[in-house]
């Protein structure tokens, strides 16, 4: 399937994030909480017991007028308080005056949001875990593909490109971890009326969060103060790393594709069109997006950060950072989500010339393992220090490194030329490249199938 193009690039849906995150699907939500607090306050006789399932059943947007909730909404410039009315309006005499009975605005619109972002969790772990699973694929399909490990930009030692893919899902396993520890905090009912301290519901305060949060499918919160936002900021920081391990994956590809180098390839079809005006250009558009992305979540640390100072017993302006923050986020993860699957799903490898690469060093990239045969019989240092010579020289005079190794004297004394081949070569150096590759396919996919069996 291709990406939806759009001005800013190609961007992906969201699996339905913007609509779950949409005014009317969040007044529905506010109305579940409302149905769920009414019920419970009948089931505790604070209100009459007949009263709360009639409430309840009129709590569906449905049957509500939107026209005059769109209406009072901008008479009262308040959000919550038009549904309320139009709530009451639907409901009979007998029930009306006990709509919202003893609740604030807070309490119903977090725990709302709460359920939401409950839904949009699940999108996202049903997307992790296809990522999973494509990725184990990848690391095993690629566990014995040769090519050179780089540390500052250089040559280092050769790895396979399993290995690079192995150490990807150990990075992602571990942002799932922290996701899925954080789901007792992150998803929990915080109900207690208008500073937290449940005056409003009397003496039944504790019981009522702990029925609401019963029937929402939430915990129960052990304060329910509306001064707390740091289980929203969780939620956000942990998804901001993910979100930054992807753009790290993203520019990763995005460099091993440039026209030097080219052992990698985002899906690109012939019909692509990389530049409006060098028809040559293979522009890797997709692996910008994802990275662009990955910055624009970060970009929400500080404000995710900036709510959690919830002034006195709660304010205003906190919780509108807070939602920003979190629907922002959701709505750019979820982007973000569609992209690098869709990158990786299709990613194109190019063995001959990870292969080509490799041999830039001309041998040189395995001198760690000739350093260590040799420093066996005359010492490390001594070893590291005739190695390093002989790389100078090589590089200086433009001779090889490994016809230099077969002439050293010190090195001839204790190494034959079959010797020198066999270290030389960057096969028998790979260290647990290839069973890290299937170690870590195996996590992938037993991952994948735990998150597709979650409940939240």
């Amino acid at each position: 399937m291709r990406p939806d193009a759009s001005p800013s690039g190609l961007k992906f849906k969201s699996n339905n994030i913007e609509n779950l995150l949409s005014v009317e699907s969040r007044w529905q939500s506010w109305l579940d909480v409302e149905a769920s607090m009414a019920r419970s306050q009948s089931e505790l006789k604070m209100i009459p017991r007949k009263v709360g399932n009639k409430i309840a059943k009129n709590c569906n947007l449905k049957k509500l007028n939107l026209k005059n909730i769109y209406r009072d909404l901008k008479i009262t410039g308040h959000k919550l308080v038009p549904l309320i009315w139009e709530l009451s309006r639907v409901c009979d005499k007998d029930s009306k005056k006990y709509v919202h009975w003893g609740g604030t605005t807070q309490n119903i619109v977090s725990n709302g949001d709460i359920l939401i972002l409950r839904k949009i969790h699940k999108i996202f772990l049903n997307d992790l875990s296809d990522l999973l699973k494509i990725l184990s694929k990848l690391s095993l399909k690629t566990k014995n593909d040769l090519m050179a490990g780089r540390t500052h930009g250089q040559h280092a030692l050769p790895i396979t490109f399993g290995y690079k893919v192995a150490c990807w899902i150990d990075e992602i396993s571990r942002h799932i971890d922290r996701i899925k520890e954080s789901e007792p905090r992150v998803f929990k009912c915080i109900f207690g009326g208008a500073v937290g301290t449940s005056a409003s519901f009397g003496k039944y305060g504790n019981k009522l969060q702990k029925k609401i949060s019963i029937k929402l499918g939430l915990n129960s919160s052990r304060i329910p103060t509306r001064s707390h936002l740091d289980h929203f900021a969780e939620y956000n920081l942990n998804i901001i790393m993910l979100a930054t391990t992807f753009g790290k994956i993203a520019q990763e590809i995005y460099n091993l594709m440039k026209n030097e180098i080219s052992e990698l390839e985002e899906p690109i079809t012939s019909e692509d069109i990389g530049s409006s005006t060098m028809p040559q250009k293979r522009n890797p558009h997709i692996c910008q997006d994802i990275i662009s992305l990955s910055a624009e979540c970060r970009s929400l640390a500080p404000i995710t950060f900036d709510s959690m100072l919830n002034e006195h017993e709660g304010s205003r302006q906190n919780h509108l950072m807070s939602s920003y923050a979190l629907n922002q986020l959701c709505i750019k993860f979820g982007h973000l989500l569609s992209s690098i699957k869709f990158v990786l799903r299709g990613l194109k490898i190019n063995k001959k010339n990870m292969l080509k690469n490799l041999e830039i060093s001309k041998g040189s990239i395995v001198s760690e393992s000739i350093m260590l045969k040799l420093g066996i019989h005359i010492g490390r240092q001594q070893a590291h220090k005739i190695i390093h010579q002989i790389l100078n020289f090589s590089s200086k005079e433009n001779v090889s490194f490994i016809s230099l190794l077969k002439k050293n004297p010190k090195i001839k004394k204790f190494l034959t030329e079959k010797d020198i081949a066999n270290l030389v070569n960057p096969k028998k150096y790979t260290g647990f490249s290839s069973l890290f590759s299937e170690q870590m396919s195996t996590v992938a996919l037993n991952l994948s199938k735990k998150l597709r069996k979650t409940e939240i």
